[in-house]
C-alpha cells in the first residue's frame, strides 16, 4: 500500500499549530450509493452554513474519485463553460455555539482506495489527538413519513451503544459504505467509533428530505456532546413537510400506501421483532419512488404556466 499520507495535505502551519489537541470529537457523513431522502447532503451544508469553521486537511479527490461514474457538474450558456463543480473532500475544524471545537470530515464517499484513505482518516486522528468518531448515514426503509424516524446505532464496541437504544435484531449482509469499513478500522487501531443511521421513508428516497437530517443532528448532537443550533434546520423540516402533505393531498394511490405503512409501523412498535421486521406486503422502495416521481411531474405539467408546481423535495433547501 501507498503511503496513506500523500493522500491529503495540510493547510498553513499556523492553521494547524491552532488546531486544539485533546478530547476532540470527529463528526463525518460522506454519502455516496445511498443517502436517502439527501439526508447526509442536507446535514453537512447545514453544518458549514451554521457553523464557525475553518478547513485544515484537504484530500486529492483525483485519487479517490471515479470522474466517470460520478460525474461533476459542469455548467453551460451556450457558448461557454462557466463552471464545472470537481468535488471536494475537506477536514474542518467546527465550533458549535457553545464554542466548543470538533473535526468534520465532509466530501463524497470515495469510489476507489478504501483501505489507504481510512489509514489516512486514523493517521489525521492520532495526529489530532480524537477521542471519539461518530458517522452519519441515512437508508430507505419501510417507514411513514408520519410516524418519528427511527435510528439504527452502531458502533465497534458494543459498550458505546447506551443501555436504552432498541436491540436490531439478527445479523444480516448489507452493501459495505465507506462509513461501514472506516468505523471497523478504527476499532481494530483501539479507537472508539459509533454511527447513527437515519431510516427514511424509501418513498421519499431520492427526494430531499431535511426531517432526515434533522434527526441526524439531533442525535450526533446529544451523542458527541456538541451545541448544534438546529432551529433554522427545524423551521425547514417543517416546511417540507406542509409541502408533502400538501401534495399527497390528491394523490389516494400514495395515501393508500402511507396508511399501510402506517399500519405495519404502529404495529412493530408493540412487537418485539426489531427495525428490520416486516409485517406486510408492500411494494418496493423503488416502486414507490417511481410512482411518487411521475404523480410529482404531473403536478408540474398541470400546473399554472406549466412546469410551475413543487415536490415536497423542491421546497426550501440548504445550499
Amino acid at each position: 500500500m501507498r503511503d496513506p499520507r500523500d493522500l491529503y495535505a495540510y493547510e498553513s502551519a499556523d492553521v494547524i499549530a491552532a488546531v486544539p489537541r485533546g478530547r476532540l470529537t470527529l463528526v463525518h457523513a460522506l454519502p455516496g450509493l445511498v443517502d436517502a431522502g439527501n439526508s447526509c447532503r442536507i446535514a453537512s451544508t447545514y453544518l458549514k452554513d451554521s457553523l464557525r469553521h475553518v478547513r485544515i486537511v484537504t484530500f486529492d479527490v483525483d485519487e479517490l474519485v471515479d470522474y466517470r461514474g460520478s460525474r461533476p457538474q459542469a455548467v453551460f450558456d451556450g457558448a461557454v463553460y462557466t463552471e464545472v463543480t470537481v468535488p471536494e473532500m475537506s477536514l474542518y475544524l467546527m465550533y458549535d455555539e457553545g464554542d466548543r471545537p470538533f473535526l468534520y470530515l465532509d466530501g463524497p464517499e470515495p469510489d476507489l482506495q478504501w483501505r489507504r484513505l481510512s489509514q489516512a482518516v486514523i493517521d489525521l486522528i492520532e495526529f489530532f489527538d480524537v477521542e471519539k468518531v461518530v458517522g452519519m448515514s441515512a437508508i430507505p426503509m419501510a417507514m411513514p413519513h408520519t410516524r418519528p424516524i427511527a435510528m439504527i446505532t452502531h458502533a465497534n464496541d458494543p459498550d458505546l451503544i447506551p443501555a436504552h437504544e432498541p436491540e436490531q435484531g439478527g445479523e444480516i449482509v448489507v452493501p459495505a459504505s465507506f462509513g461501514a469499513l472506516l468505523e471497523h478500522e478504527l476499532g481494530k487501531a483501539g479507537h472508539p467509533a459509533i454511527g447513527y443511521a437515519a431510516q427514511i421513508p424509501h418513498y421519499l428516497t431520492r427526494t430531499d428530505f431535511p426531517a432526515g437530517a434533522l434527526a441526524l443532528l439531533r442525535r450526533v448532537s446529544e451523542g458527541a456532546g456538541l451545541d448544534i443550533p438546529l432551529v433554522d434546520l427545524g423551521d425547514l423540516t417543517e416546511a417540507a413537510g406542509a409541502a408533502l402533505e400538501s401534495t399527497l393531498t390528491d394523490n389516494e394511490e400514495v395515501l393508500s400506501m402511507v396508511a399501510a405503512l402506517e399500519e405495519q409501523y404502529d404495529a412493530q412498535s408493540t412487537e418485539s421483532d426489531g427495525v428490520f421486521s416486516t409485517t406486510m406486503d408492500l411494494p418496493t422502495g423503488e416502486e414507490l419512488a417511481d410512482r411518487f416521481e411521475r404523480f410529482l411531474a404531473g403536478e408540474e405539467d398541470d400546473g399554472p404556466g406549466g412546469g410551475s408546481g413543487r415536490g415536497p423535495g423542491s421546497g426550501p433547501e440548504v445550499s
